[in-house]
């Protein structure tokens, strides 16, 4: 069973960028499942999982940031202090040398961070507003 399901109410119908949010739910589902299974190999596997899901979750920032600039989307504060805590919790993780919480105690806190913002009303809000706009996709 999948740690995230993909829903229709994410689809906007802008191919490249429902095509990040698929490919970051895979990603998110790949390391849930190597942490669960915590099989040989798996600590290797993680971490290319996991570099592959920040540097995605980069570069889909990015994209969002700039469909809201070009819708004029405001989403306020809190989205924006989400994305920059969600990729300074990504970031802390893969830098070895921060102690506190284990890895997979850090990656089980990503995921449910990163659950909960699919669920959140701005980015809700924001999906709803692409899947209405006539705007050609962006790729």
């Amino acid at each position: 069973m999948a740690y995230i399901e993909w829903k229709e109410q994410y689809e906007t119908g802008l191919l490249g960028y429902d095509a990040q949010h698929r490919t970051l739910f895979r990603l998110a589902n790949r390391i849930y499942e190597c942490i669960e299974r915590q099989a040989p190999g798996s600590d290797l596997e993680l971490s290319s999982v996991f570099g592959a899901f920040l540097e995605m979750t980069r570069t889909h920032v990015r994209t969002e940031d700039e469909l809201m600039a070009w819708h004029h989307f405001e989403p306020g504060k809190t989205h924006e202090e989400a994305h920059s805590h969600f990729i300074e919790g990504l970031e802390a993780i893969a830098d070895s040398s921060i102690g506190g919480l284990s890895q997979q105690e850090r990656l089980r806190e990503i995921l449910l961070k990163f659950k909960a913002h699919f669920e959140a009303d701005d980015e809700q809000t924001f999906l709803a507003l692409l899947r209405r706009s006539n705007f050609p996709p962006v790729s």
